[in-house]
């Protein structure tokens, strides 16, 4: 991975860096604000996977979909989804909903930026050809105190052909009465008048969410003694929420001079002390001369030929450095001169003891961009799993957008071109970020179509064990370049 230190690249790294923690702060100033509101609403199969949706059903026999409810509005949302049967004279857009009296009512609460994917067993009786079976969405419209239609829609044609034996009509599911609906939204103000308040609304909603199940199966009483707990939670969890705005606006404040001061902390240690970490990695190596002429005309670069040539070309990293401090230069500016020569193939760098099987290979610092690269999978793994806190949200945050936006393209490139000369530095981390956008889309279309579909573990499964392969792949084909050079050195 020495094409990392190619100054193009690093000034590349800067800037996207830089926007980035732009970003960043925006989002953090931004918080809580939701610029262009949404909520989602989708059908899935009996797999819960986008298709194999039946095409035609019995009549009296029970078929499985799937509804996906998505909630992006910036606050907490209350959503009943209505379906209905129609027919190609039926209308429905996103102003008016089916003129039809829904024959299934589903209620869902959901936190801002949840989801949920809630089972529908249906079951359609009449039969008829070319029926349009229809979910809409509707939302409680806190202005309105009532549901209102939200406008969107999804729709699944469907034949129903008759049994081949009567079945008896199953008497229609008796939806949730008016007077529990009217407890359920009595509970869902309770928690937005907390949750305005900045507390954690958590427990409330989970606690909504079970009452609409038992108001589902007709326990009411369950539901009026879920419903009194939920707004008794009310007065604290919104004295809670007022202090935990405090908190954060001191701790913003706090963590934005911390960040601050740690970044320079670190600009001012690190912008020398990268190159004095290289040289220690590769100091013990030689330095075999190609176009020694071509080094430089400066006063240094005159005196590092004569000592080169005054040695027999027999000099290692270390001995350049040492030589640099005889004559008073800073160590880090001598190593970046070396790794520059380097670079430019003026000079090249040959491992005095070089691995000679494929494990002392892996094992050894010629592989050392496939070390990295596993130990920044190991570590977005564990930050994923790990019980969330504030240092490892962020660190997710960051070791996350390397998993998905650079290392599966990097593994990629470094497998089509394991010799460094084949491409330039600036092209090697284009491609890697190129590639990666292209890799993690055609990840998720293939799960859509396994028993897995788009999950959050078979997505980091499968994006970690194609990274870990092609980086696998990759260093086998630098064993083999690494042997030529060898053998061609050795001759």
């Amino acid at each position: 991975m020495a094409w990392i230190f190619d100054e193009e690249v690093l000034a590349v790294l800067a800037a996207i860096i830089i926007v980035a923690s732009v970003f960043a702060v925006v989002q953090a100033i931004n918080a809580g604000r939701v610029v262009e509101p949404f909520s989602e609403l989708g059908l899935l199969g009996p797999y819960q996977k986008i298709g194999d949706y039946p095409r035609e059903v019995v009549a009296g026999s029970q078929f499985l979909l799937h509804s996906y409810v998505g909630n992006h509005e910036g606050k907490t949302m209350f959503y009943k989804v209505l379906v209905k049967v129609g027919n190609r004279t039926s209308v429905i857009n996103e102003t008016m909903p089916l003129y039809a009296e829904p024959f299934m009512v589903v209620y869902t609460v959901l936190e801002h930026n949840y989801s949920k994917i809630i089972p529908l067993n249906i079951t359609l009786y009449s039969p008829g050809e070319n029926l349009r079976l229809v979910f809409e969405m509707w939302v409680y419209n806190e202005t309105a105190q009532s549901f209102v239609y939200y406008g969107r829609w999804n729709q699944l044609w469907l034949n129903v052909t008759r049994p081949p034996v009567p079945v008896p009509i199953t008497p229609k599911a008796q939806n949730i009465s008016t007077a529990a609906e009217s407890l359920l939204v009595e509970a869902y103000m309770s928690i937005r008048r907390a949750e305005v308040s900045g507390g954690n609304i958590t427990e409330m909603v989970s606690l909504l969410n079970s009452a609409i199940y038992y108001a589902g199966r007709g326990e009411y009483g369950r539901v009026e003694e879920l419903v009194n707990q939920i707004v008794s939670l009310e007065p604290n969890v919104s004295l809670a929420g007022q202090e935990l705005k405090r908190m954060q606006l001191y701790t913003t404040i706090a963590s934005a001079g911390a960040v601050a001061g740690l970044g320079l902390a670190l600009f001012l240690y690190l912008r020398h002390r990268v190159w004095l970490l290289w040289s220690n990695f590769y100091g013990g190596w030689k330095i075999i001369p190609l176009e020694l002429q071509s080094i430089g005309s400066s006063s240094f670069d005159k005196k590092v030929k004569e000592f080169i040539k005054s040695k027999n070309n027999n000099v290692s990293v270390n001995d350049i450095i040492s030589f640099g401090d005889k004559l008073e230069y800073e160590r880090w500016s001598v190593a970046r001169e070396v790794f520059r020569w380097a670079k430019n193939r003026v000079i090249r760098l040959e491992d005095p003891n070089p691995p000679k099987t494929f494990t002392s290979y892996m094992l050894s610092k010629h592989n050392l961009g496939f070390h990295i690269t596993v130990t920044l999978l190991a570590l977005t793994i564990l930050t994923i799993y790990l019980k969330p806190t504030t240092i490892t949200v962020y660190l997710r945050y960051v070791l996350g957008s390397l998993f998905v936006l650079f290392l599966p393209g990097y593994s990629l490139i470094e497998a089509l071109y394991p010799k460094e000369g084949d491409l330039t530095p600036l092209e090697r981390l284009a491609l890697s970020i190129g590639l990666s956008l292209a890799l993690v889309p055609l990840v998720g279309l293939i799960l859509n179509y396994t028993p897995w579909g788009i999950r959050l573990d078979p997505i980091v499964a499968s994006l970690s064990i194609l990274t870990a392969s092609l980086l696998l792949t990759a260093s086998y084909r630098r064993f083999t370049l690494h042997k030529l050079a060898v053998l061609a050195n050795a001759g």
